[in-house]
């Protein structure tokens, strides 16, 4: 939503339990919308530390929004296409590193 500069209503489908009060129902939705802002701005730290942007860039996550097929391509010529099963079992791709930083951010280490 914060990324692509979302500025419509946001909602949240959160149930409170059925034995909560009437008050408790808006304190709850409240304390949800304080949980969204703050990890609103924990996001925004985690896209913007350096040590994330290299560890993404290492992982190559950037290329996961690439389109698989070029435009024009179909599945049948992505089928011809050789792939070496050897050389891509080799690689690390660091997504430990990605998540160690991602729960850091969310613990607010």
């Amino acid at each position: 939503l914060e990324r692509y500069n979302y500025s419509g209503p946001k909602h949240f489908d959160y149930k409170p339990a059925r034995t909560e009060s009437d008050k408790g129902v808006w304190e709850s939705a409240t304390a949800n919308m304080r949980t969204y802002l703050a990890l609103k701005e924990r996001a925004a730290a985690f896209r913007a530390d350096p040590r994330v942007i290299a560890a993404m860039k290492e992982s190559n996550i950037p290329g996961l929004a690439e389109p698989t097929l070029a435009a024009g391509e179909t599945w049948k010529d992505l089928a011809q296409d050789s792939f070496d099963v050897e050389a891509a079992g080799k690689r690390g791709y660091g997504y430990e590193a990605v998540d160690q930083l991602a729960l850091e951010h969310l613990m607010g280490l």
